[in-house]
């Protein structure tokens, strides 16, 4: 073996713990990195459909109005308490 790989060795074998927490919290991070870019997607893409499902409700309503004429009605119960 070369010096160069013996000297490798010799440092990952005296620095292992520490090689092996950044390792780990690389790989964290990136895992979390993922997680939030997934849930942001997920988030757009939902209120996406919403604002466009609202929207069609808005479009697609139509207020009708009906006028009531209640005067017989109010003359059957004005007799009622006379």
């Amino acid at each position: 073996m070369s010096q160069e790989k013996v000297d490798k060795k010799k440092f990952e074998k005296t620095h292992r713990r520490s090689l092996l927490r950044k390792k780990k919290l690389e790989e964290f991070l990136s895992i979390a990195c993922v997680c939030v870019i997934a849930v942001g997607i997920v988030a757009w893409i939902g209120f996406s459909v919403y604002t466009k499902v609202e929207d069609s409700k808005e479009a697609n309503t139509t207020s009708q109005f009906y006028e009531i004429d209640s005067s017989a009605l109010q003359e059957y119960l004005g007799s009622l308490q006379n």
